[in-house]
């Protein structure tokens, strides 16, 4: 199931790249700085949030779940990149 996801995870994380560099090289360069910490800020928020699921004591099924949150996460981000750059 972890290979299912990391390979799922991989793909996400693609698209959320594609769609980052796309809307961040349509922006004016005023918008562009605050894109740039709006998205380090959500990988923060990503990394935490999800490492609260991949509790070390929580067994196998932590590992899942961590991964899950990774991937989901990573996935909306990716939508939600690519629906500002369809309104830009």
């Amino acid at each position: 199931m972890l290979n299912c996801i990391e390979e799922e995870m991989r793909l996400q994380d693609t698209k959320l790249n594609e769609n980052y560099k796309a809307l961040q090289s349509n922006l004016p360069p005023a918008r562009q700085q605050p894109l740039l910490e709006a998205q380090r800020a959500w990988i923060r928020y990503r990394d935490l949030n999800c490492a609260y699921y991949a509790d070390p004591d929580g067994g196998t099924l932590a590992r899942v779940s961590g991964a899950l949150c990774m991937l989901t996460m990573t996935a909306e981000r990716a939508l939600e990149l690519e629906r500002l750059l369809a309104d830009n």
